[in-house]
């Protein structure tokens, strides 16, 4: 079966998803990639005369979330049967971004109706890019002449944008593209960190790590843009697969289990690959213990500031301090720390802050006695 990697584009009204939509999926079939497009469904939906006016507001939402979920299992089990090594579907819109316009209690209602929940939806999709609604950074190109289904004035629009940054706030690859060029330019910056993903030419991880005195929860927990999510990672060396990590990510039912292999290219350089594995598989793993190095708990903050995500590490050893971090397109881009945080040092070449090295010296050992070497 192929490879189907799924990628969310996002944003608030006027953001350009429509037009982004078309111009990624040129750029990627012309380096050689299979790609589907799920377009937005909402707009078509109020077109032909279904609103949330007439039929409701959970009515409405119930029905574009059915909808769009079968679209995209019918497709996902199309893509997969595909005669080639991988296809990118690529949605304008995905099933989460209907959180933004319900309750909670709606949104649940109604995904658990479908078999779905928040956290497995956000963890569904490969890669998210949010693109700002053009009322944030580029007002005098905000319009509502190129959507007969929007209706929402600067103010709302720039609410909208940034509510529905913060129900993906938390997915495992976010990127914000703003307006601080031009649409085109935009575009650009769009379709640079999509390759980057993907790993054209090669994926890499590039991140920066920094020490920071310990932060205001309280402060944390009240950013609209920030998602707390425990992990739990364990590192192993077997026979038969050499050294990779194993990461639980959430709690409970809500949990995904993920595989991880780098290759070191350099202190800041990596390359990762990444799959999703089952609960079973993932304790299966867990029940070796002869094989694990280390194993370590946190509380990750995933956080959204002025268009840059960062995770920042909450572990449970320390209460004076934390760690900070953020991916970069190469060893040279330029970035800037939250100003909300206080930073002690860089320790990106610092071995002993990685986070094998934190496992294996403060790591919980109730579970395996070789965690005490």
């Amino acid at each position: 079966m192929a490879e189907v990697i799924k990628i969310v584009l996002t944003g608030g009204p006027c953001s350009g998803k429509t037009t982004a939509l078309s111009y990624v999926s040129e750029k990627l079939k012309e380096q050689g990639i299979e790609v589907i497009t799920i377009e937005e469904r909402a707009t078509k939906l109020i077109l032909s005369g279904k609103t949330p006016q007439n039929m409701g507001r959970y009515e409405f939402h119930k029905l574009l979330f059915e909808l769009e979920l079968a679209e995209e299992n019918e497709k996902t089990e199309l893509a997969k049967k595909m005669p080639c090594d991988r296809v990118v579907m690529l949605f304008d819109r995905g099933l989460l971004d209907n959180k933004a316009f319900v309750t909670q209690e709606e949104f649940d209602r109604y995904s658990s109706i479908n078999g779905a929940n928040e956290d497995i939806i956000r963890n569904s999709y490969d890669a998210v890019f949010h693109l700002v609604t053009a009322a944030d950074g580029a007002e005098s190109y905000y319009n509502l002449t190129n959507n007969k289904a929007r209706n929402e004035s600067i103010e709302q629009a720039k609410k909208l944008d940034e509510e529905i940054l913060s129900v993906w706030t938390g997915t495992p690859h976010l990127r914000v593209i703003d307006n601080s060029t031009s649409f085109d330019k935009k575009l650009e910056r769009l379709m640079t960190e999509i390759l980057s993903f993907l790993g054209i030419p090669k994926h890499f991880e590039i991140e920066r790590k920094f020490l920071i005195d310990y932060p205001n929860l309280n402060f944390l927990n009240n950013i609209k843009t920030c998602r707390k999510i425990p992990i739990t990672q364990a590192y192993l060396t077997t026979p038969d697969e050499g050294y990779f990590r194993i990461r639980k990510r959430g709690e409970g039912k809500n949990a995904v289990y993920i595989k991880t292999v780098k290759i070191k290219i350099s202190d800041i350089k990596r390359i990762e690959i990444e799959n999703y594995i089952s609960e079973k598989e993932y304790n299966e793993y867990m029940s070796k213990k002869e094989y694990i190095t280390g194993i370590i708990s946190k509380d990750r903050y995933c956080i959204v500031w002025n268009s840059t995500y960062y995770e920042l590490d909450i572990y449970p050893f320390w209460n004076d301090k934390a760690t900070i971090e953020i991916e970069l397109l190469s060893e040279n881009q330029q970035y800037k720390l939250p100003d909300f945080i206080k930073l002690i040092r860089e320790v990106t070449f610092e071995q002993e802050y990685r986070n094998l090295a934190l496992a294996q010296k403060y790591g919980k050992n109730g579970f395996y006695s070789n965690l005490q070497k």
